[in-house]
């Protein structure tokens, strides 16, 4: 009897360091660069948001680009570098780096973006596919003369 009461006990402590461990989700690295006009877009502030159908949906995925232009994702929630695998809605928004806060009225005062994001860029009309064993390649290029400018926000 009491060896089936310190194996339980043992079970239940290995489970609970687990989970307080910080395992979470399975992650794979995913990387890529954000092009618009043929040159790299710095401060571009990318979203990856779980698409999928399923009961447990993946955390948001989030990145940055550099002044290359890349940027590589991680767990918005939990810091952890990369994405799970699976569908996702991307949005992308431009994030100025000088941007103030306007004391008077308590909102962020930034500067134009220097990059013309076609409205789809962050309208939920873009998709990417999670693979796997992750990806280098998690790529979008814009080129604003011949993107559509009637895209309505939304998902």
């Amino acid at each position: 009897m009491h060896r089936k009461l310190f194996a339980l006990a043992i079970t239940a402590f290995i489970a609970t360091t687990l989970a307080l461990s910080g395992c979470g989700p399975k992650t794979v690295p995913v990387s890529g660069k954000i092009v618009v006009d043929g040159q790299p877009a710095a401060n571009i502030r990318v979203v990856f948001q779980s698409a999928s159908n399923e009961a447990t949906v993946p955390p948001t995925a989030t990145g940055l680009t550099n002044e290359n232009g890349e940027y590589s994702l991680s767990l918005a929630e939990k810091k952890k570098h990369g994405a799970v695998p699976g569908p996702y809605v991307v949005y992308l928004t431009w994030s100025d780096p000088e941007a103030d806060a306007n004391p008077v009225e308590g909102m962020t005062v930034a500067n134009e973006s220097p990059y013309k994001l076609p409205p789809r860029a962050n309208s939920g009309e873009l998709r990417y596919e999670g693979p796997p064993k992750g990806a280098k390649d998690a790529d979008f290029t814009f080129d604003s003369s011949s993107e559509p400018t009637d895209v309505k926000p939304g998902v």
